[in-house]
C-alpha cells in the first residue's frame, strides 16, 4: 500500500472513530443528557485533537523520508540523511541506522566510514552505542588488525550496545590475526554470559575452530539441536532477529556453516579457519 494511502486512511479511521464516540451519547442518551456528558468530558476532544495533530505532524515532517523509503530511492534517501545528520547535526538513532542500512543496500561502505568519522569528531559519546554497526566496513573488508583495535576499544564500554556481539567480532578478528589464546578467553566469557541463540551457536562454532571443547559446550549443542532441529524453525528465528540486529544479515554464510556443524554427528568436519 502506498504511503499516501496509508496516511489518508489513518486519518479517515481516526476521525470516523472519534465521530462515532461523539455521536454515541446522542444515540444512547437524550440531547440534554448528552450535553451534560460532554460538559464533563470535554477534555476527551482535546486529547483527540492533540493526538491526531501530533501523529500527522510526525508524518508530515518525515514525509520525504517515507516517500524515499517507499520508492527505494537510495540516492535521494542518502542525500536526505546526509543533510539531516551532517548539515543539521541531527544525530538521531533513526537517521544513523537508516544511513548504515542504506549504505549497505547500495554496497557503499565509504558512507559508513564517513558516518563513523563524523560521529567520532562531533558526537564521540555515541561511538560506543553504535560500535557494532560502525565497524562493519572493517569486518567486510577483512581489515582484521583495525577491527581488533576498533572493537577492542568498545567491547567493555558501559554504553556499548550489543556488547556480546561486539566481543564476538573482536574475538573473530583475533582468530583471523592468529591470536588464538586471547580469542578463546573472550569467547569463553561470551559463552558464560547470557546471549541470544544466534550468538551462542556462533560462539560455540568459533571455540570449536580453536579445538576447544567442554561438557557444557556439548550440553548446549544438544539443547540447540532439540530446540532448532527443524530448519524452518531456525530460519524463522533468524528472520525475526535480523530486524533487530542487521549484523546477523552479514553472517548468513557463516551461520549456515555453523548450523551444519552443530547438526553434524561429527562436529570436527567443518573448521572456521577454512572460511
Amino acid at each position: 500500500m502506498k504511503f499516501k494511502s496509508i496516511f489518508f486512511l489513518f486519518n479517515i479511521v481516526v476521525i470516523f472513530s472519534f465521530s462515532l464516540i461523539f455521536v454515541l451519547p446522542l444515540i444512547l442518551l437524550s440531547g440534554s443528557y448528552s450535553s451534560v456528558f460532554w460538559m464533563d468530558n470535554w477534555y476527551l476532544a482535546g486529547i483527540f485533537f492533540i493526538l491526531i495533530a501530533g501523529l500527522d505532524s510526525y508524518f508530515i515532517i518525515n514525509w520525504k523520508l517515507f516517500v524515499f523509503l517507499e520508492k527505494e530511492d537510495w540516492n535521494n534517501l542518502t542525500l536526505y540523511l546526509e543533510d539531516k545528520i551532517y548539515v543539521q547535526g541531527q544525530f538521531r538513532k533513526q537517521y544513523i541506522k537508516l544511513m548504515i542500512n542504506t549504505s549497505l543496500a547500495v554496497s557503499n561502505l565509504d558512507k559508513i566510514d564517513r558516518l563513523a568519522k563524523e560521529i567520532g569528531d562531533r558526537k564521540p559519546k555515541l561511538m560506543s552505542r553504535y560500535a557494532l554497526l560502525l565497524g562493519i566496513p572493517l569486518f567486510l573488508r577483512n581489515n582484521t588488525e583495525e577491527a581488533v583495535i576498533f572493537y577492542g576499544k568498545y567491547k567493555d564500554e558501559t554504553d556499548t550496545r550489543h556488547k556480546s556481539w561486539v566481543k564476538w567480532v573482536y574475538a573473530f578478528s583475533l582468530i583471523q590475526e592468529s591470536n588464538k589464546d586471547m580469542a578463546q578467553a573472550v569467547l569463553l566469557k561470551i559463552f558464560e554470559s547470557k546471549t541470544d541463540d544466534i550468538l551462542e551457536i556462533l560462539t560455540l562454532y568459533s571455540l570449536d575452530s580453536l579445538s576447544y571443547t567442554s561438557e557444557s559446550m556439548n550440553r548446549t549443542l544438544e539443547q540447540y539441536r532439540e530446540k532448532y532441529g527443524s530448519e524452518k524453525k531456525w530460519n524463522t528465528f533468524l528472520d525475526s532477529m535480523r530486524g533487530k540486529n542487521i549484523f546477523i544479515l552479514l553472517l548468513t554464510g557463516l551461520l549456515d556453516e555453523a548450523r551444519k556443524w552443530a547438526m553434524s554427528s561429527s562436529r570436527n568436519e567443518i573448521s572456521l579457519e577454512s572460511l
